[in-house]
């Protein structure tokens, strides 16, 4: 196995805020695996990364409502929380598409630590939003009730955020490579990575943090060497408010979506940090990065879909898979 892919779901595609229950969460997983299906039973290495902005979200409310009984849950430990449930689901639901269609390749999922900088290093501004999306009188309700920071996103509503500091290193990255280049599908990083600092002793632990996923992507992708980045998100609604429409096929040279960085003002900020990361994966070595909803993966293999971003000459012809 020569070629790699690494492929980054949004937490919304898995868990939206009208389908949040674990059945609907595993249903989307095997939606994902069947869609996903020509990659995961190619040659190509393939390591595969989850958002958890809404798992973490409804992690941290069940700790909050239930606060006068049981002992509140930190962010570091909802992080590894959600990576255990979300990366089972995603692992079962890989596991048995292969097995639908007799393929035997394995699959394994890593809880992993990502070192952030240490709070004298960075703002605590909360900037990184998590849980279920709000109208204006739940937001102003819980912000009042729970003391949460909360922002708008214009034409969703309003959700929870938290302190984002930087990320610097991805823990596991030696054992992730391994299991990446044996041909395992290797499901790591989930969330970004479990927040943790390097302690004055030179220790590592837990930080009240969440970590930026698709930063992460970027470099877990550099450093696997994959020649693909596939980001999947939950629709294609705030790519059309930037001025962007994934449902068709669309190309954009590295030139091009250098142009568009230093022009566009993006109506979205996960429509821009999605932008940002492929633009720092391509100016690194990758040669192609795509950006497709859940419902658009098989018209996104067969290239009648989706945000293609690279040269046209380093395009990998999924198609053929």
């Amino acid at each position: 196995m020569s070629e790699g892919i690494v492929i980054l779901v949004n937490g919304e595609v898995l868990a939206s805020s009208h389908a949040s229950k674990i059945t609907e969460q595993k249903s989307s997983a095997e939606q994902l695996a069947t869609g996903l299906l020509p990659i995961l039973s190619s040659d190509l290495n393939v390591a595969v990364m989850h958002g958890n902005k809404p798992q973490v979200g409804y992690v941290l409310f069940r700790s909050e409502l239930a606060s006068h009984v049981l002992h509140q849950i930190p962010l570091d430990v909802c992080g590894a929380d959600t990576q255990g449930a979300t990366g089972y689901m995603l692992s079962q639901a890989i596991s048995n598409a292969l097995r639908q269609k007799n393929h035997k390749r394995g699959v394994m999922s890593v809880v992993t630590q990502t070192i952030i900088k240490s709070s004298g290093e960075h703002s605590e501004e909360p900037n990184k939003q998590i849980g279920p999306w709000l109208d204006h009188e739940k937001a102003e309700q819980r912000r009042w009730v729970y003391v949460w920071d909360i922002v708008e996103e214009p034409g969703y509503g309003y959700r929870r955020v938290v302190a984002s500091p930087p990320p610097e290193e991805i823990v596991e990255i030696e054992g992730i490579r391994q299991l990446y280049q044996s041909g395992l599908i290797v499901i790591a990083a989930g969330g970004g990575g479990v927040p943790v600092i390097v302690n004055e002793k030179g220790l590592l632990e837990g930080a009240e943090a969440v970590v930026d996923t698709d930063w992460v992507a970027c470099e877990l992708a550099k450093q696997l060497g994959a020649r693909i980045l596939f980001m999947i998100v939950e629709d294609d609604t705030k790519f059309i408010m930037s001025g962007f429409g994934i449902n068709n096929y669309v190309h954009l040279t590295r030139d091009d979506l250098r142009r568009v960085l230093e022009n566009a003002a993006f109506s979205s900020n996960m429509v821009m940090r999605k932008l940002h990361s492929a633009n720092a994966y391509l100016q690194s070595g990758g040669s192609q990065v795509i950006i497709t909803t859940l419902e658009k993966l098989t018209p996104t293999l067969q290239k009648e879909s989706g945000l293609w971003l690279g040269d046209r000459n380093s395009t990998v012809d999924l198609s053929a898979l």
